[in-house]
């Protein structure tokens, strides 16, 4: 399994995580160009940095137990920001016609929604096991900032160009690889088990496969500074959204008794 725990002092680079995958993880192409792989590598090392990635909260968890309310309206702002992020990476589909940008997000989405339990299944048996049901989530009312990540990452998503929209979608699954250990490192800390952990533990793996599918899929793009400005300005973007996000959860789950 790789492990990604970038608030540890790290020993080889963090891009060394992504080129070097356990069998059945997708793996990186071969990029003819050095420059090209330094770019995508040291963006991805920007990325990995972001205070939304090593954000207060997420770090703090790992080592520290919520209450049974907090962690109620966390995992509940969780469900909201991940319900239906699948949908809007199957709407860039729509923005290319190149086969290869278009094989990379069907491998994506098929990880989530291809199998015989579909990871939002998955997900809904994780907040099961935590007393978190489905009618008390439709019941809940997110955050403001949550509905704004939602939206923010609709709009990068299905109408940006291409670029921007992989410029988001290599944030966003960069920065996944990294919170779903800090929150699987958290929930093991709070006494639960590897099969209550399930989902957690099944997305370090997918997330950097995921991760890796961006790569393959815009770096025959990323020679020009046009495609690298539009392409950071979606990852850039992305990140700003999701530490808006944190911020917000933290302030609730701070005021939660």
């Amino acid at each position: 399994m790789t492990e990604l725990k970038t608030t540890e002092p790290a020993s080889v680079p963090v891009w060394e995580h992504f080129d070097n995958v356990d069998a059945g993880i997708r793996r990186r192409i071969a990029v003819e160009n050095p420059e090209i792989k330094t770019y995508l590598d040291e963006t991805l090392a920007r990325i990995a940095s972001h205070r939304a990635v090593e954000h207060p909260l997420l770090n703090a968890y790992r080592t520290t137990a919520f209450e049974p309310e907090q962690e109620r309206r966390f995992f509940s702002e969780c469900y909201y920001f991940f319900q239906y992020l699948p949908f809007y990476i199957t709407g860039m589909a729509i923005k290319t016609r190149d086969e290869m940008i278009l094989r990379e997000i069907i491998l994506n989405v098929a990880d989530e929604v291809g199998g015989e339990t579909t990871h939002s299944a998955v997900f809904a048996g994780f907040l099961s096991r935590l007393g978190i049901e489905r009618e008390q989530l439709a019941e809940y009312e997110p955050l403001e900032v949550t509905r704004q990540l939602n939206d923010g990452i609709r709009r990068l998503y299905t109408e940006s160009s291409i670029y921007t929209a992989l410029g988001a979608l290599y944030a966003d699954e960069t920065m996944s690889s990294i919170m779903v250990s800090k929150i699987n490192d958290g929930l093991a800390n709070q006494g639960y088990d590897e099969d209550v952990r399930h989902f957690w533990t099944l997305h370090i793996d997918v997330e950097v496969g995921h991760s890796n599918s961006v790569f393959n899929a815009i770096a025959p793009y990323v020679e020009s500074a046009e495609a690298r400005a539009e392409f950071e300005a979606g990852a850039f973007e992305f990140l700003r959204l999701v530490e808006n996000y944190w911020d917000g959860v933290q302030r609730l789950v701070s005021a939660t008794p």
